[in-house]
């Protein structure tokens, strides 16, 4: 791909990694050195510097996280200011921290708008927090499932969880905090998290508080604690931290016949994945 290669689209929108500069691809690079603009929103050491390396104006969009703004109100005003560059002079990038498409709502704004505008929009991915989630609690989703919500989407729609299968919850702390009030989190908001969590697991149920390394000399934050105390816990988590939740234990093979043709064994007391014995578990530890 060359720079006098025209381009199919007129926004592209682009994913910067969890660890910022260290974690963008290739293609990512190349993507921005042929747009006329680029607007991002990742706060990491170095990114926007970096960024101006590769294309000839580049815009900071974190001053629009102002406290007290709806968050729905900023990410359009995010969404707003891309795609008029995008009719002004195109192309331009929307380049955001992780993946693009995951829990990143100013994406999903820029496609609607675009669809009516008739502009082409081209996505491409990042490492999500998700992704390091995985490499930082050593957890492989093949071996029971993994299941994902948004805190304040889960309390307000009450969705039933697995209790024999991981549970990712993204933006615990900052549950039912829609206008980005910042500061200690209610009571009564992450109170809500663990009122709803007891319903499916035990009190003594230990969970995790993650937060993911934004940079390769540091290491992850891990804060193991019991669904009875979450509450304390959430107000005092950094407000990126992601809950995980383990399986309380292991659903029991139903089909054996299935099982024995996959040479599946069955732990039969439901307290642990199917395995070969003699072979250690596997999985993050609550600390």
């Amino acid at each position: 791909m060359t720079d006098c290669t025209p381009l199919p689209w007129d926004i592209a929108v682009v994913g910067l990694g969890i660890r910022g500069i260290h974690q963008m691809t290739r293609e990512v690079e190349e993507t921005v050195r042929r747009c006329a603009k680029t607007f991002v929103t990742d706060m990491a050491l170095g990114v926007v510097d970096h960024l101006r390396t590769l294309c000839p104006e580049v815009v900071d969009l974190s001053s629009a996280y102002r406290p007290g703004n709806h968050r729905v109100l900023i990410y359009r005003q995010m969404a707003a200011q891309v795609v008029t560059a995008a009719l002004e002079s195109p192309p331009v990038c929307f380049a955001s921290y992780g993946h693009p498409k995951v829990y990143c709502y100013p994406t999903t704004l820029i496609q609607r708008a675009a669809r009516v505008l008739d502009l082409k929009v081209t996505v491409l991915p990042g490492i999500s927090s998700l992704d390091s989630l995985l490499v930082d609690l050593n957890l492989d989703p093949a071996l029971d499932g993994l299941q994902v919500y948004e805190a304040t989407d889960l309390v307000v729609r009450e969705r039933p969880l697995q209790t024999d299968a991981p549970c990712v919850l993204l933006q615990a702390p900052i549950v039912l905090d829609a206008f980005n009030s910042g500061g200690v989190p209610r009571v009564d908001d992450v109170g809500r998290v663990q009122e709803y969590l007891l319903r499916f697991y035990p009190p003594d149920h230990w969970v995790t508080l993650l937060v993911s390394a934004v940079h390769p000399l540091l290491e992850p934050i891990r804060k193991g604690v019991r669904v009875a105390d979450l509450t304390r816990a959430l107000r005092q988590a950094p407000t990126v931290s992601t809950l995980y939740i383990p399986p309380v234990g292991s659903r029991p093979v139903a089909d054996r016949e299935l099982a024995e043709r996959m040479r599946l064994p069955d732990t039969g007391n439901g307290n642990g994945p199917p395995r070969r014995p003699g072979r250690p578990p596997i999985g993050p530890r609550a600390e």
